[in-house]
Formats: structure tokens, sequence, C-alpha cells
């Protein structure tokens, strides 16, 4: 499962990059990645549909990790399909009255699962068992009829800290808007790195914890979100929620830094090529 899912997230992350890149504005972006979403997870669905868990901490892995870094994606580009389609036209005062409604909406949902949007905050692990096994029960009392019920392929908690994590992507980047309007910056007219990172974000967030690790910007005194800025702006590209993708690699039980494992390896091949004379 986690070979397949691991596949599967990487597949999707080359995919969304590069409609970003192929759409015209935000609207087609979030049309065109909704729809590819979409069609990634019918095929994780399936596999999993064929799938036996070896044991409650594989179904755990599934439900509390995997499962979220997929259909998060969905909802997040559901939520700025209706965000580009509803924000009004015209004074900028207004527009940015209209991000700040949603943004409390989206604050209204996770007042409405505080429990869990804190045991996400937290970073914990100690209730998993109850949480994100399939016979687990929702932490609120409040009935909350989800779109996403299949029993085979969902949990109650599951699907909610997906779209937790979706919301908490989109505030970012309705605070981008924001800024941009304050600094009287058309989104369009903003100047891009002619550079782009044509290989998945989980390579480029492994990337700058390695930096980070090792202390190799700034004496070690930035921070990981400081250097990811920066290499987003360089490289064109929006990584999201990069903490959670980072927690997927952490645990990983093998290869869990593939991407600094295949530069070392591209480095090697070409030395030993210029060695040879090539």
């Amino acid at each position: 499962m986690k070979a397949f899912a691991e596949k599967l997230l990487e597949e999707m992350e080359k995919t969304l990059n590069q409609l970003a890149r192929e759409s015209s504005n935000e609207l087609q972006k979030a049309e065109r990645c909704g729809k590819a979403v979409n069609t990634i997870l019918i095929q994780l669905r399936e596999y999993m549909t064929g799938y036996q868990f070896g044991d409650q901490e594989d179904e755990i892995l599934f439900f509390k990790y995997y499962k979220p870094l997929f259909f998060k994606e969905l909802i997040f580009y559901s939520e700025l399909a209706y965000l580009e389609s509803s924000k009004p036209v015209g004074e900028k005062e207004k527009i940015k009255i209209f991000y700040h409604h949603v943004v409390d909406q989206y604050q209204d949902f996770f007042a409405r699962n505080h429990q869990l949007y804190i045991y996400h905050q937290l970073e914990r692990d100690d209730l998993d068992g109850q949480f994100f096994l399939r016979n687990s029960k929702p932490l609120n009392l409040i009935p909350d009829y989800s779109v996403d019920f299949d029993p085979l392929f969902s949990t109650p908690n599951s699907s909610k800290l997906a779209k937790i994590m979706a919301l908490e992507e989109m505030i970012e980047h309705i605070r981008r808007k924001i800024d941009q309007l304050e600094l009287g910056v058309e989104a369009n007219s903003v100047e891009k790195s002619k550079h782009r990172w044509t290989d998945s974000k989980s390579a480029l967030i492994e990337l700058a914890y390695a930096l980070h690790s090792r202390g190799a910007v700034n004496h070690g005194k930035s921070d990981v979100k400081m250097i990811i800025k920066v290499m987003e702006s360089l490289f064109d590209v929006q990584v999201g929620n990069f903490y959670r993708t980072f927690q997927s690699m952490r645990i990983r039980k093998k290869n869990r830094t593939i991407f600094l494992d295949s530069l070392k390896d591209s480095l090697e091949k070409r030395m030993d090529e210029t060695d040879m004379g090539y």
C-alpha cells in the first residue's frame, strides 16, 4: 500500500505542477486540477478495494496520512473554484472583505471540529487508534453528513482531517491574495520566475528540510518555512502544507530520503561519466 500510495502521490504532484503551469487563470487551474485529482483518487480507491490491511498500524497509516494527502487536494481545488467564481469584481476593499468572510467560514469549521483540529495542530498520535480506524466514531456530537462516506475507503475523522488540511492551505492562499491587494499588485501582473520546479513538491520539501537540518542557510538561523518561501519564489511553485508532507516522509519505513538519494546517485553518475571523458 505504501509503495503504491507514494508512487501515486508523486504522479499527482507532477500532474498538478504541469496543469498549474499550463492554466491561464486560477479558475481554470482549479477546474483542471480538481478533475485530475478526482481521477487519481479513483485509482487509489480501486487499489484499496483489493487491499487487506496487515494490522491496525497499517490501517491508521492510510487513513491518517495517505488518504488525507489525496483528498485534501480535491477539497482545496473545489474551494479554490468557489473562491475564484464568487469573489466580487471591482473595488479592492470589497474583495478583501469577501476574502476575510471566507476565512471566517473556514475558522468556523475548525471550531466545529475543535478536538480533531487541536489533535492535528499538536501533532499527536496517542489516540490514533480511536480516530483513524474504519470503526472509529466522529469526534463531534453534531451530525455531519460528508460526501466521502464509503466505509471501506474513508473514516469520519480521516475525511475531516483532509478538509482541515485543505482549508489551512486555502487560508494561506487567501492571505497571499490579500497581501497582493494591499501592495497594489494584481495577481496576473506579479513577475514570475523564469525557473520552474519540474520535480515533485515533496522533493522540494525534502531538499528544504535537508538544507535546514544541515544549517546551510544563514548559518542555520533561517527556519524551514522561510527556506521554502524562498524556493517557492525562485521556482514559481506552491508546496502547500509542507509540514504534513514532511510527516508522511518521516513515517516511511524505507527510503525516507528518496529525492536526496537520487540526487547523490545522479551526481556520482555524472562525475563517473566526466572521468571517462563523456
